[in-house]
């Protein structure tokens, strides 16, 4: 993890030097928030633009759920972008956390936009549960990604669908589209 390595193994293992580290970065600190970067990059290209691109709310929802079940396919995902996943005991990483909390407000607000969008489409009624919900399912893909690194893509498909359905049925307002998601 972030505190059992140094820069000195990070060079070793990646055939650099430290100097060649030290050029492109302060410290393992500003490794590590690049490295924070780039996962967020890869959640934005697979999830959060081609939601954008979507006009429906229940589509957008939809494709974030497809998202997410592809992200799990990313090999830098599986991988953990230079430890994204392992976390820090020791170090002081506040501008790593001021980052992810930035990211996650990013991420609810885009979430928050599809079911505001699917709701005044007149296809979901949780209204009074938009910005809760946006941010228990962050709370859920940060509780599900981690441990679904580890399983095939079709139960990890299998799961997210599970959790789609599960929205669908308590939140939309015709059988129609909870239909959509029992596709899923």
């Amino acid at each position: 993890g972030y505190d059992g390595v140094s820069v000195g193994d990070i060079a070793q293992r990646t055939g650099l030097s430290k100097g060649a580290l030290y050029w492109h970065f302060s410290g393992k600190r500003e490794l590590f928030l690049d490295c924070l970067r780039r996962m967020h990059r890869i959640f934005e290209d697979i999830i959060f633009t081609p939601m954008l691109e979507q006009t429906d709310g229940v589509a957008r929802t939809l494709v974030m759920f497809n998202g997410l079940s592809r992200l799990l396919q990313n090999p830098q995902v599986l991988d953990g972008v230079g430890g994204y996943w392992l976390g820090a005991n020791t170090a002081d990483l506040s501008r790593v956390a001021d980052e992810q909390r930035d990211f996650e407000l990013r991420t609810a607000a885009v979430i928050r936009q599809a079911l505001a969008l699917a709701v005044e489409q007149g296809a979901f009624t949780l209204a009074d549960d938009l910005d809760d919900m946006s941010r228990a399912i962050i709370a859920i893909v940060e509780a599900i990604v981690l441990p679904l690194r580890n399983h095939d893509p079709e139960e990890v498909h299998r799961i997210l669908a599970v959790l789609a359905r599960t929205l669908f049925r308590a939140y939309a307002t015709s059988d129609e589209v909870v239909a959509l998601a029992d596709n899923f």
